[in-house]
């Protein structure tokens, strides 16, 4: 390994072009963290360069070091140059600030000035127009690039790097124009970005794994996400540097998309959450999100023993992360609806199961798969229903039946009795709710769910009854509305109310009845007043107007005279029949 120490601007002098390989992370510079305490060092620089009135006595800044590592010369002439192991980040950012501080240059009416600045953004090539110095060659990155150096950005354009640009454009030309002698401090700025900001250079030798160097140096930094340990390794046992066809095909285009960098309240992204799913289902036990490296690469290494290159494992990868977005955007119809039902309520720990069922390896059948997919959101649904434990205990036992599947698989047995038979034999905090539980809860206790979780299973219940009368299924979730009215001084209009005595115990009874499943209807859309607070009656005639609810039908089918606590017990009963076909039990 050779090193000097050196200036980012020196390094861009001549013809050289430094390329951000495919394993390296995406540009993640942040304001806050990095630009503005950059911007600050300059301006200290440029005010210690004022001071002693020499570029020469103005000690330096040092930005910390580079790895490089020369690359082959490419036959359709680009310059010679080198793939940046460590320090993309600092050069992106060099070559932006540039860029930014030359248009602010030209904006404040300085053009030769911006000319200086802009004078080590590109290579002088006949053949190309694109040829800036440094090169990512990850594509929302370079996109982003080309539409700052193009000063083409439009409203559109996002992302670190635009916003960087943005930054830094921004501050020099309050910076430029707050000076009375503008020329003089443009000239002094030029000066500390082209002879202050030192770096220490490291050149690796060709035997030398740069991915592995990456990684080992960005552990001191910022912590790598999984997904990008994962990229690298895939990236560098690809043999993929530059060549973006190849990367493509074995890292999914689709995982620069917006969708996979959400974040959810640990700061996991949803390709990290995606990956130690897909794991999960891969080895049948659990993948914590922080393992999900370290697993993959013991994952390939068992695929090379089996004389499987690295590009047959991420052919399944890219398929289950196809899969997986699809079941999640409610676009795979085989998984529907225990699936949208599902992650509707949140429960995202089905997904190793359904990337089980759905690996592209699979051979279980289609109606298996889904008969699979039934039992365990029975066992979810009826769970979360009776408020029992929803986290690690039961994410284990979703996780266990994965090899009871694979045996089943192999012995050419049903895979949804052996699903019923596992979750069936479970006891005690993690047995499955039986049909006289959940009877007991919904007739017997308020139901206790969250609004958004209510809304799913009412749209449930009630597609259930569509599908008895053969009606087509819902399109739009309906709101759930409680037919006795929760305001205490709306009791008097038709519901049976002020009780002739026992006033204090009646009243506690009704208020632990309206949350009763069976005060509750289906509508759509915003209510009227009369369907929400109105007289008995005219809630009646104002719920005529939904009767399309299957739901809604069976109470104006047989309304009664008033609505009381017997009523709603009723229908509790009811609806706990749909219930129980709705989500059936092994025992069922």
């Amino acid at each position: 390994m050779k090193s000097e120490v050196t200036t980012i601007y020196a390094m861009l002098d001549g013809a050289v072009e430094y390329v951000i390989p495919q394993f390296q992370r995406a540009y993640a510079w942040r304001r806050e963290e990095q630009w503005e305490p950059l911007w600050d060092d300059i301006v200290n620089l440029v005010q210690a360069i004022s001071d002693s009135g020499s570029v020469a006595e103005t000690p330096p800044h040092f930005m910390g070091p580079l790895v490089i590592q020369k690359r082959d010369v490419h036959p359709d002439g680009s310059p010679p140059g080198y793939i940046v192991v460590d320090g993309q980040q600092r050069m992106t950012t060099m070559l932006v600030l540039l860029k930014a501080v030359g248009d602010a240059s030209d904006e404040v009416g300085m053009p030769d000035l911006a000319e200086k600045f802009h004078s080590r953004l590109r290579n002088d090539l006949a053949y190309s127009t694109w040829n800036p110095k440094v090169m990512p060659v990850n594509r929302r990155d370079r996109i982003a690039l080309r539409s700052v150096l193009d000063r083409s950005i439009g409203t559109d354009d996002e992302g670190a790097i635009v916003d960087c640009y943005d930054f830094f454009n921004r501050v020099a030309v309050e910076y430029l124009r707050g000076w009375e002698d503008r020329r003089v401090r443009g000239q002094h700025l030029l000066d500390a970005l082209e002879q202050k900001l030192e770096t220490a250079v490291l050149e690796l030798e060709a035997s030398e794994q740069p991915n592995r160097v990456f990684e080992t140096l960005n552990a001191r930094a910022e912590p790598l996400k999984q997904s990008e340990l994962v990229k690298n390794t895939v990236m560098y046992e690809g043999g993929v540097v530059e060549d973006e066809k190849r990367a493509g095909v074995l890292w999914l285009p689709g995982f620069e998309d917006a969708y996979w960098y959400q974040e959810s309240s640990g700061r996991v992204s949803k390709l990290d959450a995606f990956l130690s799913d897909w794991l999960t289902a891969k080895l049948e036990r659990r993948i914590a999100v922080n393992r999900i490296s370290t697993e993959f690469r013991a994952l390939l290494a068992r695929e090379k023993e089996r004389r499987h290159n690295v590009g047959h494992l991420t052919h399944r990868l890219n398929y289950a992360a196809i899969k997986y977005r699809e079941v999640e955007e409610n676009a795979f119809s085989e998984t529907l609806p225990s699936s949208e039902r599902l992650l509707a309520m949140g429960f995202t720990m089905v997904m190793p199961v359904v990337l089980w069922l759905w690996d592209l390896d699979s051979t279980v059948g289609r109606r298996e798969k889904q008969n699979v997919l039934r039992v365990v959101e029975s066992y979810i649904v009826r769970r979360m229903l009776m408020d029992l434990n929803l986290g690690a205990p039961m994410t284990g036992q979703l996780v266990a039946l994965l090899p009871r599947l694979r045996a089943a698989t192999d012995n050419e047995q049903s895979q949804g009795r052996v699903a019923r038979e596992f979750f069936g034999g479970l006891v005690d905090g993690l047995r499955w709710p039986d049909d006289q539980e959940i009877k007991k809860k919904l007739t017997e206790n308020p139901h206790g769910m969250a609004a958004r979780r209510l809304g799913v299973v009412m749209s449930a219940l009630e597609n259930r009854l569509r599908l008895d009368n053969e009606l087509p299924l819902l399109n739009s979730r309906p709101r759930p509305t409680h037919i006795m009215p929760a305001q205490e001084n709306l009791w008097h209009l038709g519901y049976d109310w002020p009780p002739p005595r026992g006033y204090e115990r009646r009243k506690q009874w009704r208020q632990d009845m309206i949350a009763y499943i069976g005060n509750l209807v289906l509508t759509r859309g915003n209510l009227s007043r009369a369907a929400q607070e109105g007289h008995w009656r005219e809630k009646l005639t104002a719920l005529e107007n939904h009767r399309e609810f299957q739901l809604t039908r069976m109470l104006l089918d047989n309304p009664g005279d008033e609505w009381s606590e017997d009523a709603i017990a009723g229908r509790s009963f009811q609806l706990s029949e749909i219930f129980i076909r709705t989500w059936p039990h092994a025992d069922t």
